[in-house]
């Protein structure tokens, strides 16, 4: 198995190969390359130096301006003619000027391709055999007024630099110890910086692998780590919420299913033991655990196709169909199994829609079926039809119950949630009639909301194209939550609406 590396040891690596990187660039110009620099800004002295003077031929302040330029580069100079016969001459550099030292080496044959014409301009290293030194001869020929032609010759020095390299050498292993004990310091403080956030946020994520989700992550002051703590807290507060309401659906189901199976159970018994002689009671009876079977059915058909529109995703097909009748249809069911609510329809004329026609009566039962759990002691429902300025068919299922406070508007599209609002009537269902009226919606890219006023109840809307201008269904995906995912976001902005 291959080792892991740390943050932390990457980060003290990287910052000592970075120190390292440095303290050579530094060791390399300062002493391997020192003396090499040294002579080429010499060579750049003396070529510009040489210039200067040419430029200075020829003017009555000559020997001044000569003198001036061989002071500011502490240089040597002479200025001779074609047989070498010398009109001005200044020395800068004592018995280390090589061209007022005859003695020590051949003037005139170093400047020979100059007098005879041969080259113009010539810079040349030369060695001191007397002093064991370099220097450089710069010779360069010019042209009075008067039509005689000249030689300047300069003579520059290159000093050893040995001694001041042995001095950079001694400070520079000063600054090699300093450089790497900063370095080891600082890396361990930005390391240890970066890395124990991490770290604590590592031992804290265990926890929540463990399902202990209130664990607070705290980040270290850096951008990305307070980022990472944030994204971390987010997920422990959205799986804490999800096991919740896990532990919640269980509790529904459990009761939704324990309810149905008591009564068949009891009644069942009673025909065994009692009434199995009466066929007026025991029909009754048999009448009783049917119906109680088909609520079983009922809850037990939700849960697969939720199940299936997980794992496969559903495919909805847009058809051409009267809206009206659709509602009509469905009302007309409830009217019959609860015959003590008042279920009103409002239908704005006919009007033909596009659409999933299957899941659009799957949508219209599971709101009409919410509006009769939730609505006021007056039971009363009210469904609308109705055509909106933009040219769609607006549903309306209203409610006269106690309303949805505002906190509580985004959470109600959420699986497994109930309102906790407490009602004299018990609420039937297990949270995920909502959700699944927000997947149908949503996967055909149909705007829906909810608007809710606190007191007064609660209106449930969505919005269908004319089967004349209604356009292609998108493609649907499963997304991560097995909701069907639209391609356009246009309907979940429209989900939630308070009204004051």
């Amino acid at each position: 198995m291959k080792a892991k590396r740390s943050i932390e040891g990457k980060i003290r690596r990287s910052l000592l190969g970075y120190t390292i990187l440095i303290v050579l660039l530094i060791w390399a110009f300062q002493i391997v390359f020192l003396n090499t620099y040294y002579q080429t800004m010499q060579r750049m002295s003396i070529l510009k130096a040489g210039k200067q003077v040419a430029a200075s031929v020829g003017r009555e302040d000559f020997g001044e301006q000569l003198e001036h330029i061989c002071y500011e580069h502490r240089m040597c100079s002479m200025v001779v003619d074609e047989k070498g016969k010398s009109f001005y001459s200044i020395d800068m550099m004592g018995r280390g000027c090589l061209i007022h030292s005859p003695s020590r080496f051949s003037l005139i044959q170093i400047i020979e391709p100059v007098l005879s014409g041969e080259r113009e301009e010539l810079v040349q290293t030369v060695q001191d055999e007397h002093f064991h030194s370099m220097g450089l001869i710069y010779a360069r020929a010019c042209t009075l007024e008067e039509g005689q032609r000249v030689i300047i010759v300069l003579n520059a020095g290159l000093d050893p630099v040995k001694s001041t390299e042995g001095i950079l050498k001694s400070q520079l292993w000063i600054i090699t110890a300093v450089l790497g004990l900063i370095a080891i310091i600082i890396s361990r403080l930005i390391s240890q910086n970066i890395s124990r956030p991490l770290q604590n946020i590592s031992r804290k994520a265990r926890r929540l692998a463990k399902g202990e989700y209130q664990a607070d992550y705290a980040g270290g002051g850096l951008a990305e780590i307070d980022e990472l703590a944030e994204t971390l807290n987010f997920a422990a507060e959205g799986l804490s919420k999800v096991e919740d309401l896990r532990r919640e659906l269980v509790a529904n189901i459990s009761h939704d299913l324990k309810t149905p199976l008591t009564m068949i159970k009891a009644y069942a018994e009673m025909i065994r033991d009692l009434t199995g002689d009466d066929p007026k009671k025991r029909e009754e009876q048999l009448e009783v655990i049917i119906s109680e079977a088909d609520r079983l059915t009922a809850l037990v058909s939700v849960l697969i196709r939720i199940s299936q529109d997980e794992r496969e995703g559903r495919v909805y097909h847009a058809e051409p169909f009267e809206i009206g009748e659709r509602i009509q249809e469905v009302t007309r069911r409830f009217a019959q199994t609860n015959p003590e609510y008042s279920i009103t329809c409002e239908l704005e004329g006919p009007a033909e829609v596009s659409a999933d026609r299957e899941s659009i009566d799957q949508v219209l039962y599971n709101l009409i079926s919410n509006a009769i759990n939730y609505t006021g002691e007056d039971k009363k429902v009210f469904v609308s039809q109705r055509r909106t300025e933009a040219g769609m068919i607006r549903v309306e299922i209203r409610d006269t119950g106690r309303g949805i406070p505002a906190d509580q508007l985004p959470l109600i599209w959420e699986r497994y949630y109930r309102s906790r609002n407490t009602h004299q009537r018990p609420v039937v269902g297990s949270g995920l009639g909502l959700s699944i009226v927000k997947g149908a919606l949503t996967a055909q890219n149909l705007p829906f909301g909810v608007e809710s006023q606190v007191g007064k109840g609660s209106c449930f809307w969505f919005e269908l194209p004319l089967a004349t201008d209604a356009p292609p269904l998108p493609a649907s995906q499963p997304d991560g939550n097995g909701d069907t995912a639209s391609p356009s976001g246009d309907a979940e902005k429209q989900q939630n609406k308070t009204q004051d």
